[in-house]
């Protein structure tokens, strides 16, 4: 008799062990299933960003943020979408939990957060925002970046030009937003000139960008004029700035 009952709580351990592998079996190949949907998505996204089509992108990643509401980085992802299409706001709100998180140190959800809070005029928080973004990551480009908007809207135009100069140094693709506002800079610090010949090579980089173009007619106009008839005449503000790609 207690050998049956030995046997047959043997069985029902093994049973119970043989369940609870097929479950995390199950578990392990549901949660891949759902990667593999998330990454095909999120390609389908850049691919629809990349035809112009803002809001069909933004859809598609704010699925993926929806089924992942917990990970940063889709949280990030969906910010950015939301801020390339106008909606700072809500990009702010989404953003703000995980860039606010204590001890937070990943470069690029800091790195947006500033970027949002720089397209929403909040340049304060843009620059603590990204000073921690670039200690996190010295070698970030984009983080510099956004830092030197931040410093420039603020008249901090030296501490701009070269955190502008560094961000640079670290870019990585089209570099025609940073040359774009580092022109901008060199302009308000009155290097004409200068400011001139990085334009240009922005427009060289970009030359469908017609907010370049303009930029660059407006600090060309400032060369030809008298030193007291061009103090007058200012260089674009910080807040038209195209400042990111």
């Amino acid at each position: 008799m207690i050998k049956q009952n030995r046997k047959f709580y043997l069985l029902s351990m093994a049973s119970l062990a043989v369940l609870s592998l097929s479950a995390c079996q199950t578990t392990n190949s549901s949660s891949q299933s759902m990667s593999k949907i998330d990454a095909a998505m999120e390609q389908a996204a850049n691919d629809a960003k990349a035809q112009g089509k803002t809001e069909e992108s933004l859809s598609m990643l704010e699925s993926i943020y929806k089924r992942n509401s917990n990970d940063e980085m889709a949280a990030t992802k969906y910010a950015a979408a939301l801020r390339h299409a106008g909606y700072f706001k809500r990009a702010s709100l989404i953003l703000t939990p995980f860039a606010a998180a204590e001890g937070q140190d990943n470069a690029a959800v800091l790195t947006e957060y500033a970027s949002i809070q720089s397209a929403m005029g909040n340049y304060i928080a843009a620059e603590t925002a990204a000073k921690q973004a670039v200690l996190a990551d010295p070698t970030s480009g984009q983080a510099y970046h956004v830092l030197g908007v931040a410093l420039d809207a603020q008249g901090h135009h030296e501490q701009a030009k070269v955190a502008f100069e560094k961000g640079l140094d670290n870019w990585e693709g089209d570099p025609s937003p940073i040359l774009n506002n580092m022109g901008l800079n060199l302009a308000a610090l009155g290097f004409i000139d200068e400011a001139i010949e990085v334009l240009r090579r922005a427009m060289a980089t970009a030359p469908n960008r017609t907010e370049i173009e303009r930029n660059l007619r407006i600090v060309s106009a400032l060369q030809y004029q008298a030193p007291s008839t061009a103090n007058d005449v200012k260089p674009p503000v910080p807040g038209s700035k195209p400042h990111n790609s």
